[in-house]
C-alpha cells in the first residue's frame, strides 16, 4: 500500500522537499546532541531574508544617485518602499517618527510577504504557516514596540503610562472601588502588551495555514475518487469506467478551483504581510504616545 497523503506536510518544517514521481532532497537537517533538527524552512527563511535584503541595497543605491527609476523591477521595489512609508508607517506612528521606523517596517513587510509568496511556489512551503516563525517575527517586533516607548519616555515614565487615572466621587467605599478598578485596568493594559504580540503570530499563523490546506484538501478529491488507498465505497461500487469519469470531472474541478483560489492566496500574502506590518505600526505609535 502507498504511502498515505499528510495534509500538513507541506506546512510543517522538515528534512527534505519532496517533488514530482517520487524525488525527494534529502538530509536538510542537522545533529545537535544527539537530537536531529529539520532545517527546511531555515533555508527558505534565509533565501527571503537573502533576497529581501539584496533587493533593498540594490534600490537602495540608485535611488541614491537621485536618477528616476527604470525598468519594472526598481519600479516595483521602489512603489513598494513608498508604500510602506506613506500607508503604513505614517498613519500608524505619526509622521514626525515614521521615518525612523521605515527601514524595519519595510524589512518586515517584505520578508514576510516573500515567506508567504514562497508557499504559492511548487515544493517549497510557507514558513509563516509554522507558529514557531510567526511567534519569531512577533518577539522581535514585542522588543521594538516596547523599546521606543521606553526610549521616548524612560523606562519609569513608560511602565507609568500602563496605569490609567481614575477618578472616583463620594465615599470610602467609592475610594476603595476606585484603587480596585485602576490596578484593574492595569493588570489589564499589560497584560494587553503580551497579548497584542500573541494575537501577530496567530493570526499570521492561522491565516497562512488555512489557506494553504485549504488548496492541498481541494486538490485531495482528485486522489480520493482514484486511489485504491483511499476507498470510498459509492464509488468503487459504479465500476472501472464511471470511475474514470468521475476522477476526469473531479479533476477538472479541483484544477480549476485551486486556480481561482491561488489567486486568492496571492492577495491574501500581501494581505497579511501588510496587516502584520500596520499593527506593529500603531503598537509603536501606541508606545511612543500612550492614550492616557
Amino acid at each position: 500500500m502507498a504511502k498515505k497523503i499528510d495534509p500538513f506536510a507541506h506546512v510543517v518544517d522538515s528534512d527534505h522537499i519532496e517533488f514530482f514521481g517520487g524525488m525527494e532532497l534529502q538530509g536538510l537537517d542537522y545533529h545537535i546532541g544527539g537530537h536531529t533538527v529539520p532545517i527546511k524552512f531555515i533555508l527558505f527563511i534565509t533565501a527571503a531574508a537573502l533576497i529581501v535584503g539584496g533587493s533593498m541595497i540594490w534600490v537602495g543605491r540608485k535611488m541614491k544617485n537621485g536618477d528616476p527609476p527604470r525598468g519594472k523591477l526598481w519600479n516595483l521595489v521602489e512603489s513598494l518602499l513608498f508604500f510602506v512609508r506613506d500607508k503604513i508607517a505614517i498613519p500608524g506612528i505619526g509622521e514626525h517618527d515614521a521615518r525612523a521606523y521605515v527601514p524595519y517596517l519595510t524589512s518586515l513587510f517584505l520578508f514576510i510577504f516573500m515567506m508567504n509568496l514562497m508557499g504559492l511556489v511548487p515544493f517549497l512551503g510557507s514558513p509563516t504557516a509554522n507558529i514557531m516563525v510567526t511567534a519569531a517575527l512577533a518577539l522581535v517586533a514585542f522588543v521594538v514596540i516596547h523599546t521606543s516607548g521606553v526610549m521616548e519616555m524612560g523606562t519609569q515614565k513608560y511602565l507609568k503610562s500602563f496605569i490609567p487615572h481614575v477618578h472616583m466621587e463620594g465615599g470610602a467605599a467609592m475610594q476603595i472601588f476606585g484603587v480596585v478598578l485602576k490596578w484593574g485596568m492595569a493588570a489589564l493594559e499589560y497584560l494587553t502588551a503580551f497579548i497584542r504580540a500573541t494575537v501577530l503570530a496567530v493570526r499570521l499563523f492561522a491565516n497562512m495555514l488555512a489557506g494553504h490546506t485549504a488548496l492541498f484538501m481541494i486538490l485531495f478529491f482528485i486522489v480520493l475518487v482514484s486511489s485504491p488507498d483511499y476507498k470510498i465505497d459509492f464509488v468503487a461500487k459504479q465500476g472501472e469506467g464511471v470511475q474514470n469519469v468521475m476522477w476526469g470531472g473531479m479533476s477538472i474541478f479541483s484544477v480549476g478551483l485551486v486556480t481561482a483560489l491561488s489567486l486568492l492566496e496571492l492577495f491574501i500574502a500581501g494581505l497579511q504581510a501588510f496587516i502584520f506590518t500596520f499593527l506593529t505600526a500603531v503598537y509603536i505609535g501606541l508606545a511612543k504616545h500612550p492614550p492616557h
